[in-house]
């Protein structure tokens, strides 16, 4: 039955095979009017060609919001997107490419789908079995996507250049399938075929990268290519022919549905964070601060949304600039998540070298010239086991008995190693710094592996001992520091380019916040220049704060305050009013 049937409380009606996007069936007649004579006047007012061009153009149904099956097709994205980011954990540069390539290819799917859908919409069993194919897509994506990477994986690649390809064969169908509709229109021919065939291109492409992948392991970077080209297509058709434009839909709630669905999955990401974390320790504060982070995106973004048409290219530029937004902002919420995980870390590795100094100090003062090194050994390894037994059963480690294990075995080499000083003339204090090291390490490696900081497998296996492993994981906590206040900086950049792409009117207060957001945001990118440093102290002595996530949600309270401080002497624009490049035709008065 017809989605407009439920809105409206109409009786259901019966499905049809083949549904047209029309207003009118009568698709296969062109209209006739007494305006379409008069298309070669050239004293026309500019209006009334607009209207008699109108006439000579399809009109599709167009809905107000978000149909149930556009609702219901964004939820496997939604799924697949939190999917993808609890399984493929961001610990080197190579998985981060491969995070914010798999995101290319499922946020290029979603919308190329979404863009058909919003313009030549209807409901009949072919509709439904093309969505149901989108749907499939969706599904292969989400079983091919924890298993994707970069390089090295022929498999996966071939599967999933397979799967988009499908994806492409059923957007050529549907776009063809249109052009029958509208065949008698011979202004509609050319646009809707050019989409077409630009999807059957692509269809083919994918094919030939589904081959290619055995032979070169740079295939998949064709798979971005072809997305990026396919969306520019769409665009540049759109904005020449007015078939196929974007004015009247609901692509604004499109693209702001999609920003709320990535605030969202995010939000659950802090929660799993925060669960795992707060029961045992009581740092409440890190996670609402990173509430009100993400808040304040919500804020910053739907206060400069424009939610009128304000232009058909302004408009396709705006949504495709919410491609580098999206991925910026998926990487600022997955750091937030990482940040509420990592102060906790902290905080643990922190409280036991507090306890371990504590302990091996006092042992030290304690020490008289009575004492024998065995005895002194002894109270030495007591304490050290005292203060690793605390920790262990506070923090109990995930493989508690290869755990313990090693942790005996580091033990007995401290305590020969310690006895063996004490009791030489020239003492080597070499080896007992280097054992307490590495039982430090290993009871910082099992903390860290309790609360999912892994190290980079390739690293893990070239590490020569828990120290080497410890550094490792160290470099993938330094990666997410990185990254977070990149994916932040270029979020807030780029959202003060949407507010100026959608301005209505250029004032100096809307140059007055973009300037806001592009000062504040390159000053969050350049945060991460303090890893340059050599041992990456600047960055880990940031990171071991509680300052990066209130850092954050401090710029984002500043700029979103300059944004209604400066809004409060700007005069209200009509909706039908835009200022932003000039009009490319002067209204002539009709000649008489």
């Amino acid at each position: 039955m017809h989605e407009s049937d439920h809105e409206t409380g109409s009786a259901p009606t019966r499905l049809k095979l083949v549904g047209s996007p029309l207003v009118s069936n009568k698709g296969a007649r062109k209209p006739e009017s007494a305006a379409s004579s008069e298309l070669g006047h050239s004293h026309q007012h500019p209006d009334q060609a607009d209207s008699t061009l109108l006439e000579e153009l399809p009109i599709f149904q167009r809905h107000n919001e978000s149909t149930a099956i556009e609702l219901f097709y964004d939820l496997f994205f939604v799924a697949n997107l939190a999917t993808f980011s609890n399984i493929h954990e961001i610990q080197s540069v190579s998985t981060l490419t491969s995070y914010i390539g798999f995101f290319c290819v499922l946020w290029f799917t979603w919308c190329l789908t979404s863009m058909h859908d919003i313009r030549f919409v209807s409901d009949s069993l072919s509709s439904r079995i093309a969505k149901g194919a989108h749907l499939g897509v969706m599904v292969g994506l989400a079983v091919a996507g924890p298993k994707y990477a970069s390089e090295g994986h022929p498999a996966e690649l071939r599967v999933l250049a397979l799967i988009l390809m499908v994806s492409r064969i059923v957007l050529a169908l549907q776009y063809l399938l249109v052009l029958f509709h509208v065949r008698a229109y011979k202004n509609s021919k050319l646009p809707l075929g050019l989409i077409a065939g630009c999807s059957l291109a692509a269809a083919f492409i994918y094919l030939g990268v589904s081959f290619a992948s055995t032979e070169t392991d740079h295939a998949y970077r064709a798979l971005y290519v072809v997305a990026v080209a396919e969306m520019v297509v769409n665009i540049g058709v759109a904005s020449q022919w007015r078939v196929v434009s974007f004015k009247g839909t609901h692509l604004i709630e499109r693209m702001s549905l999609l920003t709320l669905y990535i605030l969202g999955e995010g939000v659950i990401d802090v929660l799993k964070s925060v669960t795992k974390a707060i029961p045992i320790l009581h740092h409440h504060n890190i996670a609402t601060l990173t509430w009100y982070a993400k808040y304040l995106f919500y804020m910053l973004y739907f206060d400069t949304l424009n939610r009128h048409h304000f232009g058909s290219i302004r408009q396709q530029i705006w949504s495709f600039l919410h491609f580098p937004f999206h991925a910026a902002l998926v990487l600022c919420v997955s750091g937030m998540a990482q940040f509420v995980t990592w102060q906790k870390i902290a905080e643990v590795l922190q409280n036991f070298s507090s306890e371990m100094n504590n302990r091996v100090e006092d042992v030290i003062d304690r020490i008289t010239s009575n004492d024998s090194a065995e005895a002194v050994t002894d109270r030495f390894i007591s304490e050290v086991q005292l203060a690793i037994n605390h920790t262990f059963t506070a923090y109990p480690p995930e493989d508690a008995f290869e755990t313990n294990e090693a942790i005996k075995e580091l033990v007995e080499t401290l305590k020969d190693k310690l006895l063996d000083s004490i009791s030489s003339a020239t003492p080597n204090l070499d080896d007992v710094e280097h054992a307490i090291v590495e039982i430090t390490s290993k009871v910082f490696t099992s903390i860290m592996s309790k609360y999912g900081l892994e190290a980079p497998e390739e690293s893990a296996e070239g590490a020569e001992d828990f120290y080497g492993d410890l550094n490792a994981r160290i470099h993938a906590a330094i990666l997410f520091f990185e990254y977070f206040f990149i994916a932040a900086g270029f979020s807030l950049i780029i959202l003060g380019i949407l507010g100026l792409v959608n301005v209505r009117k250029y004032t100096l207060g809307s140059w007055l916040r973009f300037a806001t957001h592009f000062l504040f945001g390159t000053g969050l990118c350049l945060v991460c220049l303090l890893a340059t440093r050599p041992d990456n102290d600047w960055a880990s002595a940031l990171a071991g704060t509680a300052w990066p996530l209130p850092m954050v949600a401090l710029v984002l309270l500043i700029v979103i305050s300059v944004h209604h401080l400066s809004r409060r002497r700007e005069k209200s624009v009509e909706p039908q009013k835009y200022q932003f490049l000039p009009r490319w035709r002067k209204t002539e008065a009709p000649t008489v």
